[in-house]
């Protein structure tokens, strides 16, 4: 389905959107809200627990908390599981009949799995939206039920079978802060300074605690004294991680959390990171290089390890494996990145290259589409 401009539509409708507790699911519903809400129509978020703690994406969007689980585990957590999903789609169901929703957009996750059943259950139209480079397990299980599906990149696994017609791309929405922070690759030259910014996500990662200031300390005396490091880290040992960064010479802030980080992706020069779907659509945005570490277990694996091989395959940056991860080899790719006259300005290039600003205004039209 090619993206085309179109105009809004004479009547405004009530458009629920349906997204999972974490902010990759959460950050994209909230940017096609405000998008849509901008349009005049009428919007409600349905979420769990997770998702409303936050507060400060939800912000002046009606959103309601349903009960959800996942279908994970053995017999018994599976019944016990049906039974809250059944909870939750009845509690969807009365919400959107009250509301008068016309239409349901889902942004995977399992919490999104009772909305968009109880969207179907009425005859609403359903749009998947899919973040990462597969469909993921919510949205594969879904898309039987849907009626559009909007994607992040031109091909996304687990899709086969699935009209293509009905198939569009329009990127992964961001958030505000991100959009505004947009702007050219800082100054890159022999003598500068060398911003690397080194963040986790909303829970950080203790790897780069204990990897990154080790491989930091073996880089050459002249780049060291030229880097400003900014560092996301919640460990107990912050004061004497701080002390030896500075004892090697290296510009160091430490923090537990960075709530300006659309302003540190713009000043920075590179990104160490994860390759998480909402992660990487900022990175493209803002037009950033990056070293994605995929997570080295759990149910995001295997998508963050497709996310990063795809980014690094385009020229975006580097994709080592956690398991690999020492301070030597990490240190090689840093100063391979640092010393280069062009690396890390191509990589910056290819990055924004692909991002997708508009992202949120081509998902609004495909929503319009579908509403027509």
């Amino acid at each position: 389905m090619p993206h085309a401009a179109v105009p809004s539509p004479t009547v405004t409708a009530t458009i629920a959107l349906a997204a999972g507790g974490t902010g990759g699911h959460l950050f994209p519903a909230e940017a096609l809200a405000r998008e849509l809400m901008a349009r005049g129509h009428e919007v409600v978020i349905h979420t769990e627990r997770r998702g409303a703690q936050y507060t400060q994406a939800l912000a002046g969007i009606p959103h309601v908390v349903l009960p959800a689980s996942s279908l994970e585990g053995g017999v018994a957590a599976k019944a016990k599981a049906a039974l809250t999903i059944l909870r939750g789609v009845l509690a969807s169901r009365r919400d959107l009949k009250r509301r008068g929703a016309a239409l349901m957009v889902g942004f995977g996750g399992y919490p999104s799995f009772a909305p968009a059943l109880a969207a179907k259950s009425l005859g609403l139209p359903l749009l998947l939206h899919e973040q990462a480079t597969r469909l993921s397990k919510a949205n594969a299980r879904l898309l039987r039920f849907a009626d559009g599906l909007a994607t992040s990149f031109p091909a996304v696994a687990g899709a086969d079978g699935f009209d293509p017609a009905k198939i569009v791309e329009t990127g992964n929405p961001v958030r505000r802060a991100i959009l505004d922070a947009r702007g050219d690759y800082p100054p890159f030259d022999d003598h500068g300074p060398l911003r690397l910014l080194v963040v986790g996500g909303s829970q950080s990662a203790a790897v780069f605690g204990r990897v990154v200031p080790p491989a930091l300390a073996l880089l050459p005396e002249a780049l060291r004294h030229r880097l400003q490091l900014s560092l996301q880290y919640k460990g107990d040992d912050v004061d004497a991680l701080v002390a030896r960064l500075r004892e090697a010479g290296i510009d160091t802030t430490v923090r537990p959390f960075f709530d300006d980080m659309g302003e540190r992706l713009r000043q920075a020069h590179l990104v160490i990171t994860r390759a998480g779907a909402t992660t990487a659509a900022d990175l493209l945005t803002i037009g950033r290089p990056a070293i994605f570490v995929p997570l080295p277990h759990g149910g995001s694996r295997e998508e963050q390890r497709r996310n990063a091989q795809t980014l690094a395959e385009a020229g975006v940056g580097w994709h080592p494996d956690q398991a690999g991860l020492t301070p030597e080899s990490l240190a090689s790719v840093l100063r391979e990145a640092f010393e280069s006259p062009t690396r890390l300005p191509e990589a910056a290039r290819a990055a924004a290259a692909l991002g997708r600003p508009d992202a949120a205004a081509r998902l609004a039209d495909a929503v319009e589409r579908l509403l027509r």
